[in-house]
């Protein structure tokens, strides 16, 4: 745990790196076509990994709150993504297009809600100790 408490930003680096290249994968490799609620998750998650590589290397706690309200961006889709899938009946065609990907049992929602609350709940530790 001292570890991760010394090491936030860069773990929350590596967690939107990971799901930047999980993203880039499904869509790519696996020729996954993204719906328009994984396009705006997208737009929240692919600048992360530079802006919070940047304040991982130059150990700058206060760059990353930049990343905030790109975090909040997409993590409120991911969260409204995977309640579709849980909750049909909250499916909204207006936000996820004709593609009935969003409506598909999937945990790719759910992981990149995952990776969303993760990366910010390590910067406000990151914030945390270094207020300290």
């Amino acid at each position: 745990m001292t570890w991760l408490r010394n090491h936030t930003l860069y773990a929350a680096w590596v967690i939107s790196l990971c799901a930047l290249l999980g993203s880039l994968y499904y869509g790519e490799v696996l020729d996954m076509e993204p719906c328009r609620l994984c396009w705006y998750q997208r737009i929240g998650m692919f600048p992360l990994p530079l802006f919070l590589g940047i304040a991982t290397f130059r150990d700058d706690h206060r760059i990353a709150y930049y990343c905030l309200p790109l975090v909040a961006f997409g993590g409120l889709f991911a969260i409204y993504q995977s309640l579709v899938q849980i909750f049909p009946a909250l499916h909204h065609a207006a936000l996820c297009g004709h593609s009935s990907y969003c409506t598909v049992a999937s945990p790719i929602p759910f992981l990149s809600a995952l990776s969303f609350i993760s990366i910010a709940l390590l910067i406000f530790l990151a914030g945390k100790n270094n207020s300290q």
